[in-house]
């Protein structure tokens, strides 16, 4: 099987339609046009769902975002796991799922930064690379991490007017319920410290290092 599928010229409105039916959630129009435009240009939809790139230039509001990442942003699981299905190949992970934008952000940067945990874990099963740094230098633990501090910050003002904290199954250390944005960390660096493990374990004993986090000289990631 190959490895990748063949590029397809699509024309500005088939991607615009393409890319508006994932953007807003339309799984049934994105699946009537995915498969007319398999059966017009005579290939296989995941060529198509590759070749919807949106390349316009950034100076004219193109994002440079390939289909899985407007429900990876909007946390539409039934799309994005639907995409994830049309691109699948047992034999190595679709190029796609890592997919830089304009600001290169992939899929995983924006699901991160929005805290969709379901997402998250679905590119990841998928292949996608948790260590990739954005054009701000970010990964997407960082930057889920730093959605987790303006969160903090309004968990805190809440506790300050309330008279007694409500308790929750899922909490931290010092009670506080645990956030989407710290569960998307912590899923993040499980599956990168599992992985480097599992590489490790030919080669000799881990370090026992996980993935560190960049906390210091953050930029504002688009």
């Amino acid at each position: 099987m190959a490895s990748t599928q063949p590029a397809v010229s699509l024309s500005f409105e088939a991607i615009d339609d393409l890319i508006y039916s994932a953007r807003v959630g339309d799984l049934q129009s994105l699946q009537t046009d995915i498969a007319n435009l398999s059966h017009e240009h005579n290939c296989p939809a995941a060529s198509i769902v590759g070749s919807a790139i949106d390349s316009e230039d950034e100076n004219e509001g193109g994002t440079g975002a390939c289909l899985l990442h407007w429900p990876a942003a909007n946390g539409n699981i039934e799309i994005l796991k639907y995409l994830l299905e049309i691109l699948h190949n047992p034999a190595q992970p679709p190029p796609l799922i890592n997919h830089r934008n304009h600001s290169g952000n992939t899929p995983l940067h924006w699901a991160a930064l929005n805290t969709h945990l379901e997402c998250v874990k679905a590119l990841v099963q998928a292949g996608a690379d948790v260590n990739i740094k954005n054009g701000a230098g970010h990964d997407a633990a960082f930057l889920a991490e730093r959605s987790e501090w303006g969160t903090a910050a309004e968990a805190d003002d809440t506790q300050e007017n309330s008279d007694e904290a409500t308790a929750t199954a899922a909490s931290s250390a010092d009670g506080r319920p645990i956030s989407k944005a710290m569960q998307v960390v912590e899923c993040l660096l499980t599956y990168d410290r599992d992985t480097n493990q599992g590489q490790d374990a030919d080669v000799g004993p881990s370090n026992g290092n996980g993935h560190d986090m960049e906390v210091n000289g953050a930029n504002e990631a688009n």
